[in-house]
């Protein structure tokens, strides 16, 4: 076998048979390298990846409070006859879903995985959104946030890409035993701010008057269409800041992510703020700058255009159900419905903008 030069990562070969292999001897069956030569952009293919972690997840769980890195072994099955194996890290992530989640989101470390592509450069960490618990409800879950991620990408270009895994756990703390269930990859931020030719902003106590206000009112109007008033700009709680070009004098762009406290999900953990006076995630809540009518109606018209893609893509989605899916798009249309009506921007934006 002849040897390989890792290019994106040692392990992230998820997408295509690359031409460089398919020139080579193929392999015996069952080999197991650990790079493997190919550029693939792991976030721009749609289909879900199949991956495997190795570890102790009876440890994971125990040690999940702590915030510290755990050995993990990652492998890729790229097809019938070679499987990918790489040793990295993994550390639980999420304020509240570290403490709530048997299985909360985490980090995954690739720092010292081999990275040698340009794609990946300077990136020491990729986020893992996980099924939380048992259940087929917590795997719904999953997948309607990783539809909120995609829902925001066709609002936005400058948002995070996401990437479905079907991801499978074999826990060597309970005699290997082997679960799985859906998960999904967040891009991080610093590759997300490249693509843009943009930089990421690490300040906080920025005040949301300090964003590009066009920005800020998609930002806001989507988190109200759906259902997330668990966010802060100021405090950079499930929101990114970006600064483009001449941002000193134009202001900062926000960029949304966790979405597991949103109206759309509806996670049976949820629940709204004390301070905002609503009883459920499913109320909305407008949490935007305050603007003139002509402003709001710019980005009320911007999701309008998009109105029939977004639930398309929701209708089209191959991994919930019809019941998850008409539930997801009666909420939807719920907003657009709103919309619509005279009064909605004094009713239910300038009531409780900010």
């Amino acid at each position: 076998m002849k040897s390989f030069i890792v290019s994106l990562l040692g392990w992230v070969c998820f997408l295509t048979w690359p031409a460089s292999l398919q020139a080579q001897d193929a392999p015996g069956p069952d080999h197991v390298v650990d790079t493997i030569d190919t550029s693939a952009d792991i976030f721009e293919d749609p289909l879900p990846m199949e991956i495997t972690l190795t570890l102790d997840l009876k440890l994971f769980q125990k040690e999940k409070y702590k915030g510290e890195y755990l050995p993990v072994m990652f492998h890729y099955r790229f097809n019938d006859t070679l499987t990918l194996e790489k040793s990295m890290r993994m550390k639980a992530r999420g304020n509240f879903r570290r403490q709530y989640c048997s299985l909360p989101p985490f980090w995954l470390n690739i720092k010292k995985a081999g990275v040698q592509n340009q794609n990946l450069q300077d990136i020491d960490r990729i986020k893992v959104v996980t099924h939380c618990s048992g259940g087929k409800g917590s795997a719904d879950n999953v997948l309607k946030e990783y539809l909120c991620y995609k829902v925001y990408n066709i609002i936005s270009p400058v948002s995070f890409r996401v990437r479905l895994v079907k991801m499978h756990y074999i826990d060597t703390g309970r005699k290997n035993k082997m679960t799985e269930s859906w998960a999904f990859m967040i891009e991080p931020e610093e590759l997300l701010a490249r693509r843009h030719d943009a930089l990421v902003v690490k300040k906080d106590d920025i005040p949301m008057a300090y964003t590009v206000p066009e920005e800020m009112d998609l930002v806001a109007l989507f988190m109200y269409m759906v259902g997330n008033s668990d966010f802060s700009i100021t405090g950079r709680h499930n929101a990114k800041l970006l600064g483009f070009p001449g941002f000193g004098s134009k202001g900062y762009t926000p960029v949304p992510y966790d979405f597991d406290y949103s109206g759309l999900v509806n996670a049976s953990y949820a629940v709204p703020g004390e301070n905002l006076g609503i009883q459920s995630v499913r109320e909305r809540y407008f949490l935007g700058l305050c603007r003139e009518d002509q402003a709001y109606q710019l980005a009320i018209d911007h999701l309008a255009g998009h109105r029939e893609e977004i639930l398309g893509m929701i209708q089209e989605f191959p991994h919930l159900n019809s019941q998850v899916k008409d539930e997801m798009i009666a909420y939807l249309e719920s907003y657009f419905i709103e919309a619509e009506r005279s009064g909605f921007i004094q009713s239910s934006l300038k009531s409780t903008c900010r």
